[in-house]
């Protein structure tokens, strides 16, 4: 048996503290004088010793829960042979209905592997279906696991998305071959509507697996709203989306006679993007006292700014800041690095970082992120290869953390049932 975390057995150390516990309170009991024995059964002795058996039984139980938690911490792996000769094929599961991809799986021969891309490599079926809201698989999580198949070659068939690959990229002693299934149609997913004064706008996803962008289309009809939703009919089908309002955007402006230029000019670029945007921003002089939720609140003053609710953009002079407009580190607040002038609010496009900063998109931001269709290239995907193991790490290791899990549900099952059975 081979452990990926083998320092987590110096915990078994642990094992010490029930047993010192248990002997220590087998302590000497007390002696007291009665009047006569003649009364007590010999049963209370065979009894006393079934107590004691019992005691002894829990104490081995706890310990070996204990340290099968920590062999399961450890992550147990065991070494078994592998086929050098065998090529392993893998298939994610939302190519289940892809028609190439079908005719190549049954040219394969009948000894041919063919296993789905998902947590356990579960044996791919021929009426496997296809999941209505298919899950991206988490490439690099699973690489790590491949290790555990029995083959020296695997060919992966996949569509490579982007949100797939997360973390680090991992190391492998396998010939991994991936097969990235290219999307040559352009697909297209409403996903919200907003309602304007006069009309409708649908925003919708479109893309292939190499570019995905925004469609704004203005609807005339083919639709019926109710309520925060709006049906339409997409492909003949009808589907619904969320209908948004699009409210004007307040922005409150608190300024000392100083910073009048500065004033000036923020106005005129909120005016630039509510026009680009089509959108009502209103923006407004207030005092310092004034306390209302706004989209945006500015500090242009020498006073010193104290933490207040709600999103604010504080002048706070850095002259090694290369934009404008910067995190504070705080939730919610960001400084203004210089004052304003035509200069520095063209070159360093000042109006795209308060565009940025308003966060309009809030509502269609995590659509985006779950119907993102992106796709890698092979050389992106790819992990470390770390070349032929040695001839001590020739064999495949099998993960064997689900059995340790179910030894240890079944030891604790049996000490529940032994210490209910025995009052202890």
């Amino acid at each position: 048996m081979v452990l990926t975390h083998p320092t987590y057995l110096w915990a078994l150390l642990g094992l010490l503290v029930p047993l010192a516990i248990h002997l220590w309170s087998k302590k000497e009991a007390k002696t007291i004088k009665i009047g006569s024995v003649q009364l007590l059964d010999e049963s209370n002795s065979r009894q006393s010793s079934s107590i004691q058996l019992n005691e002894w039984l829990l104490l081995l139980l706890r310990m070996l829960i204990l340290a099968l938690v920590l062999l399961l911490m450890a992550g147990p792996q065991w070494r078994i042979q592998h086929n050098k000769k065998q090529i392993t094929y893998l298939v994610e599961p939302s190519l289940a209905n892809y028609s190439s991809l079908m005719g190549l799986l049954d040219s394969l021969s009948e000894s041919s592997q063919v296993l789905l891309l998902k947590q356990g490599f579960p044996e791919w079926e021929q009426d496997f279906e296809l999941p209505s809201e298919p899950m991206v698989p988490q490439y690099w999580q699973l690489v790590q696991r491949m290790d555990s198949l029995a083959s020296d070659s695997i060919v992966v068939f996949t569509r490579a998305y982007v949100e797939g690959v997360k973390s680090m990229r991992p190391k492998t002693r396998k010939k991994i071959h991936w097969v990235v299934m290219e999307s040559d149609t352009l697909f297209e997913k409403p996903l919200l509507a907003y309602q304007r004064e006069k009309d409708m706008e649908l925003v919708s996803l479109q893309g292939n697996g190499q570019t995905t962008y925004f469609k704004k289309q203005t609807l005339s009809d083919g639709f019926s709203h109710a309520g925060d939703s709006l049906k339409l009919e997409v492909d003949g089908n009808m589907q619904t989306v969320p209908l948004v309002d699009l409210d004007t955007v307040h922005v409150n402006i608190m300024a000392d006679t100083e910073f009048e230029t500065d004033r000036q000019y923020l106005e005129a670029s909120f005016r630039a993007l509510s026009k680009f945007l089509d959108r009502k921003i209103q923006v407004q002089s207030v005092d310092a006292d004034v306390e209302n939720e706004v989209g945006l609140n500015i500090w242009l003053r020498k006073k010193k700014w104290e933490p207040k609710p709600g999103k604010w953009l504080v002048f706070k002079e850095d002259i090694l800041s290369n934009t404008l407009i910067k995190e504070s580190g705080q939730s919610n607040v960001y400084w203004l690095t210089s004052t304003l002038n035509t200069e520095n609010t063209t070159q360093k496009h000042f109006t795209e970082q308060l565009l940025r900063l308003l966060d309009l998109d809030a509502a269609v931001t995590p659509l985006v992120t779950q119907y993102d269709q992106r796709q890698m290239d092979v050389a992106e995907l790819k992990p470390n290869y770390v070349g032929e193991p040695k001839k001590k790490e020739r064999t495949t290791l099998l993960d064997v953390s689900q059995w340790v899990f179910w030894i240890l549900v079944i030891f604790m099952v049996v000490e529940r049932v032994t210490a209910y059975v025995k009052r202890q």
